[in-house]
This record gives C-alpha cells, structure tokens and sequence, in this order.
C-alpha cells in the first residue's frame, strides 16, 4: 500500500478497558437452550447479559479454550448475519486485549502503533522509545513495546486466547510468542508494519478521575493533541515516506487501516478529477471528452476536445490498488463523455 502524501495525522482516544463490559448492538433473538460452553457464551450475548458474557469469555480465554470461542463463532454465524457476527467477534477481542490482576501488575493492555510504508518503516527502537514518553498514555502506566515491528495480517489473525497471549508475553517482558516480528527490513505485506506493546499499570487506574486516554469527546481530544505534538516533534529523517497511524488497540486496527485505505482512494480520486478540470481550462470552452484504453501498467486516459484536439494523455496505475479500473471509468465518466473504452 501507497502512504497517503499529506495525510492528516488524526487521532481518538483509545478506550480504557478496565471493568467497562462490551455494549455492542445485539442481534435479534434469544440464545439456544443448550447448556454447552458455546451455548451459554452465545447466549448471554443475546440476552444483553453483559457481565455473564464477560465472566464466561473471560474464563475460556484465560483458560486457552479457543476451540469454545470458536465453536460459539460458528454457532452465531449459522443464525445471525456477518454484520452481527463481527460485532460478536469483536466483543471477545476487546476482553482479550486487557487483562486484570496478574503478577507484577494490576491491568494491562495491548497498544498498536500501525505504519503504512512502501519500503522499510522507521527505527522501531527510537520510535518506540520516543513514543513511550510522548505523555499519551496515563502517568502510571509503564509503556513496554516487544522488539522489531509486526505484521498488521498476522494481528489481526490472532485468536482472543492468542491475542491475551501476546499480551502477557509484552507486559512480561518476553518476545510474543505467537507474534514473531518481520525481517531486519520491516516490510509487511499489504505495507502495514506495526509495533506492538502494552501499557502495564502497577495499581488500578483512578475511575473518578480517568487520566488520558479516556473515553469521550474530551479525553478524544486531549489524546489527539497528544499525538500531533509527539508526530510534530519527531526527526523527518526518522519517519521519511512513512504514515503514522494514530496508536490503537487490536480491535481497532482494522478501522484504522479501512481509514488510512479510504483516504488513500480519495486521493487518487481526486488526482483523477484534477487531471480532467486542468484539461477543461486548457479547451477553453470547448466539451472535453475521453479515451480509455487498459494498458499493462494501468488505463491509459486520453481528453481531447470535441473538435479532435488533444490536450492531454496520462496512465493512471492500478497495480497499487487504489485504484481500478473500474474506478476510473466511474470518475471520467462521472465528469466528460467517454468516446472509446477498452479498459
């Protein structure tokens, strides 16, 4: 994936996970009567039974019972739209991403810093390092980041009971087993690499007084300014081509990437739709149209006027993935008449 030039570093709070239970849209319907693990894990799902959903998931994650997750997966998924079966999914994640009184320290959590790179990403030591005291995170939080960036695939295959691996493995200061990193190079497939960490507080964070991250609006925005001051005070040679996406948690890595690909496309659209009003202000009045021809390096786009003229001819890439097509033909021809359409 191509780096979006100029992308605006934006970011939102990461949620606390703390003792917050999942608060997810259910889908409509009632839990099997069955009384196996799965059963009962789905339905108190359904039933809005948030903390029995928390203590059961808890317990099969804990306890390494991906084949229970799993089995709960599929049973939900024969009911129940994609839609619904995400955000199922999506609740065990979020409980496995955190971890409560454990030796050495009271609460973890999981912290992603996902970079998007066409070639190697930065340092991830001095990265790291510098992001650890950025002032992001809590006060009371010690910030740990396993060695070497990762893959954002391999994260985002991970299992709840992998993923709570992953995380005790961080906050003890031992190499992820589950999550080996990438080549000296960094480069991942899909030119996502990302450093994973994880924020170990030694005593219960404040739940009076919440210290940022937090949830809301104004804890979003305390995080956010956060972050511009830290991306602002990095060295340019340190990041280079690279975009920097705003730190996260595992079950939101996939928003971030959808973010960071959506924008990615905007920009090529736009690339496309320039290229068309620069030709119209060279045809000074005259009606601009167009040829497409598919090429091996792309769609070839050709305006001239009406009249036969031509005024430009560019190959727009699609190799990269931003754009297909498809794409193309849908912003032309959204813009100018189309004469001849090979791609």
């Amino acid at each position: 994936m191509a780096p979006t030039e100029g992308r605006t570093q934006e970011a939102t709070a990461m949620p606390r996970k703390t003792t917050q239970h999942p608060s997810h849209r259910r889908a409509e319907g009632k839990g099997t009567g069955s009384g196996t693990p799965a059963d009962r894990l789905v339905r108190a799902w359904l039933d809005g039974k948030d903390d029995t959903f928390a203590d059961l998931a808890e317990e099969f994650i804990a306890g390494g019972r991906d084949g229970v997750l799993s089995a709960a997966l599929r049973k939900f998924a024969e009911r129940y739209e994609e839609e619904a079966v995400e955000e199922f999914a999506l609740a065990l994640t979020e409980l496995a991403e955190a971890v409560e009184g454990q030796a050495g320290f009271d609460l973890a959590e999981l912290v992603l810093l996902p970079v998007a790179t066409t070639g190697a990403p930065p340092d991830p030591a001095r990265l790291a390092g510098s992001l650890a005291g950025a002032g992001l995170f809590p006060a009371e939080a010690e910030v740990i980041f396993a060695e070497g960036w990762h893959s954002a695939e391999a994260i985002l295959s991970l299992s709840p009971v992998a993923i709570r691996r992953v995380l005790l493995d961080i906050a003890g200061r031992r190499p992820p087993a589950d999550l080996p990193p990438l080549p000296a190079t960094g480069e991942a497939e899909g030119g996502i690499a990302v450093l994973v960490g994880a924020l170990a507080f030694g005593t219960a964070p404040s739940q009076e007084e919440p210290a940022p991250p937090a949830t809301g609006a104004a804890g979003e925005e305390e995080f956010s300014d956060a972050f511009e001051r830290w991306h602002a005070s990095l060295d340019p040679t340190l990041i280079g081509d690279a975009v920097i996406l705003s730190p996260c948690s595992p079950s939101q890595l996939a928003d971030e990437i959808e973010a960071l690909l959506e924008e990615a496309n905007e920009a090529a659209f736009e690339e496309v739709a320039d290229f068309i009003d620069t030709a119209r202000e060279e045809a000074a009045g005259e009606e601009v149209v167009a040829r497409l021809a598919e090429r091996s390096d792309g769609v070839e786009v050709t305006l001239l006027t009406r009249a036969g003229r031509e005024l430009d001819r560019r190959v727009f890439d699609t190799a990269e993935g931003e754009l297909t097509a498809e794409d193309i033909r849908r912003v032309v021809g959204d813009r100018i008449p189309i004469l001849d359409d090979t791609a």
